[in-house]
């Protein structure tokens, strides 16, 4: 066997053990709690905006994964979102315009002077709502 001389021949002591099984056991049912667990892909399927017990998935895709929550307007994104799946029969635009403008302004900055002539725009049914000005 040839060697370069700047290699050195190390000794490593085994770190991994090899087991070996029969055919047997490799055969029988697992009995593990924790692998049984992991087997119940139910619990772990993606969810909607809404989990199975009804309560709202913050972290659902559509959410961005939590962004639209964690962001600096996250807290009015929050308030909006639960006035919006409230069991209120009506429009959401009609049950929650003081939560929209909240969060729009939040996420525009606007002034307070100008969130407010949102609010009224939006509560009096005015066809003069201009978001984009400042």
């Amino acid at each position: 066997m040839f060697f370069f001389p700047f290699f050195r021949r190390i000794h490593c002591h085994l770190k991994d053990e090899v087991l070996y099984i029969r055919k047997e056991e490799f055969e029988e049912p697992i009995k593990s709690e924790w692998v049984l667990e992991m087997q119940n892909i139910e619990k772990y399927r993606p969810n909607g905006p809404t989990l199975p017990d009804g309560s709202i998935n913050w972290q659902c895709s559509c959410m961005a994964g939590g962004s639209l929550v964690a962001h600096r307007c996250g807290n009015y994104f929050r308030e909006l979102y639960v006035c919006m799946k409230s069991d209120d029969k009506r429009d959401p635009s009609e049950k929650c315009p003081n939560q929209f403008v909240n969060w729009a302004a939040c996420m525009q900055n606007m002034s307070d002077e100008r969130r407010e002539k949102m609010r009224k725009a939006m509560t009096e049914d005015s066809t003069e709502l201009k978001i984009s000005e400042k």
